[in-house]
C-alpha cells in the first residue's frame, strides 16, 4: 500500500514545524514546502495525496493556486487554511476544487478530521477506477 503522504505548504515556520510534527506522529508521511517552486515539485513527484495549503504563499493567494495545483494531479485533494472569511472566497475556493476550507486560528482536531476523510474519499475513488470497478454500485436504468 502506497504511504499516506501529506504535504504542507506553509510559509510560516513554526506552523510548518508544529503541523508536520503533528501529522507525523500520526503515521502520515509529511513534506513540506516554503515556495511554489518546490510545492509543484513535490507535487509533480506523484507521492503527495492531500495538501495543507496557507491562505497565501509568495503573495499569491490560495484560490489562484488551487487550478494550478489541481491541474498538474486532479485527484490531490486540497485543504486550504485560511484567514478571510469573505463569501466571494468561499466560491472561488470551492469552484477551483478543494476539498475543505478550515479558518485560522487552526483547530488541529477540524484539520485532523479533514485529513482523514480526505484520505477515505482518495480510496473510494481508487477503488473506483481499479480492477472491479463493476462492483461499484450504479443507479440501473429503469
Amino acid at each position: 500500500m502506497k504511504a499516506k503522504t501529506i504535504l504542507i505548504a506553509y510559509e510560516d515556520d513554526h506552523w510548518s514545524r508544529s503541523l508536520s510534527t503533528f501529522f507525523h506522529g500520526m503515521g502520515y508521511k509529511v513534506e513540506t514546502a516554503k515556495v511554489m517552486s518546490e510545492m509543484i515539485r513535490r507535487i509533480r513527484k506523484g507521492n503527495v495525496q492531500v495538501i495543507l495549503i496557507d491562505d497565501e504563499i509568495e503573495g499569491v493567494k490560495a484560490c489562484d493556486v488551487v487550478p494550478l495545483l489541481k491541474n498538474i494531479n486532479p485527484r490531490i485533494q486540497i485543504i486550504v487554511i485560511s484567514s478571510e472569511e469573505s463569501l466571494g472566497l468561499v466560491k472561488r475556493l470551492r469552484g477551483a476544487g478543494i476539498f475543505y476550507q478550515a479558518m485560522k486560528p487552526v483547530d488541529l482536531g477540524e484539520v485532523k478530521a479533514a485529513v482523514a476523510c480526505a484520505f477515505e474519499k482518495i480510496q473510494r475513488e481508487g477503488t473506483k477506477e481499479g480492477f472491479f470497478s463493476f462492483f461499484t454500485p450504479e443507479l440501473a436504468p429503469a
